[in-house]
């Protein structure tokens, strides 16, 4: 199974998430970084930072970049 790291990024500044996560596809890590914006967006994590203009940005297993969800986007 591939492995998927994920990395919040605005106007060039990174936070990357430490853990990668073993999923199917990469449908299953889209379904992944969506379900991260929305938490974000929500703030369930780090609710004291304001996520506005920021990307989740799904990389795999060998640097490559396969999508990225703009968390202003993610319905609630």
């Amino acid at each position: 199974m591939p492995r998927y790291y994920f990395r919040l990024n605005k106007d060039g500044d990174v936070v990357k998430l430490p853990e990668g996560l073993d999923l199917p596809g990469n449908a299953a890590a889209r379904e992944e970084a969506v379900a991260i914006a929305r938490d974000l967006k929500m703030g369930k994590i780090q609710p004291e930072r304001k996520w506005a203009g920021w990307v989740v940005t799904i990389v795999d297993q060998h640097g490559h970049k396969v999508d990225s969800v703009p968390i202003d986007l993610v319905p609630l």
